[in-house]
């Protein structure tokens, strides 16, 4: 095994756009949700999220409502026609070629997302991830509770589960390790990397990529 493990986030890094904000979007602008309660909401979280100051727990209980009380088989149809019709014109076609020169490399790759496993896991398999992290989602009698299972994958949730997952596979530290964020939420994995990359870093990244002499890469939004 390549001991060069390869950590991609995945909103604003990989995709051109936020797959959480996205989905409530689809689910409001396909009439599965109310206009008014979710769209203001949405707005104000994403915002949040932007300037670092999300409360996660509050953000995955209005994104998970969209779920609650729903089986997989039930929202199988939806999740398709959302990565088709709106997750796969947001990939970003330089990024695309990101993963595959680190895949022609044989390097080690891993999905890291702070968004819910029900939206990360297709996308994961549309982008050839074997291996995803992301915050788990609860399923009670085979239907969906509306609530996560354990710590969010945001923030210093992020690192300790990919430190977690390392653990289980053979990572005994961060040497030769690479992550790719654009996000100021980011910063605990991207501090714990041996080669933190900001992918067109949001303002506060940015900065702290200046002052680390961290690498920072421009990708086209096409």
């Amino acid at each position: 095994m390549n001991d060069k493990l390869i950590i991609f986030d995945l909103d604003n890094t990989i995709l051109n756009g936020d797959s959480d904000y996205s989905w409530i979007k689809f689910m409001i602008d396909s009439g599965n949700v109310n206009y008014e309660e979710y769209s203001k909401k949405n707005d104000y979280f994403y915002e949040q999220y932007y300037l670092g100051k999300l409360d996660y727990h509050e953000w995955a209980l209005f994104v998970l409502s969209t779920f609650s009380g729903k089986t997989p088989d039930q929202l199988e149809k939806l999740l398709v026609e959302f990565l088709n019709s709106i997750i796969e014109p947001m990939i970003n076609i330089y990024a695309l070629r990101l993963l595959h020169e680190h895949s022609h490399d044989n390097d080690f790759m891993l999905l890291a997302s702070a968004t819910n496993s029900v939206i990360v896991k297709p996308i994961a398999e549309r982008l050839g991830f074997k291996n995803i992290i992301a915050t788990e989602v609860e399923i009670i009698d085979g239907k969906y509770t509306g609530n996560i299972v354990g710590e969010s994958a945001l923030g210093s949730g992020k690192l300790n589960k990919v430190k977690e997952w390392m653990n289980k596979h053979g990572f005994r530290n961060f040497e030769n390790t690479t992550f790719y964020s654009d996000s100021i939420n980011d910063l605990p994995l991207l501090s714990a990397v041996s080669n933190p990359i900001g992918v067109n870093p949001d303002e506060q990244l940015r900065a702290i990529c200046w002052e680390s002499d961290w690498e920072i890469i421009e990708l086209p939004i096409h």
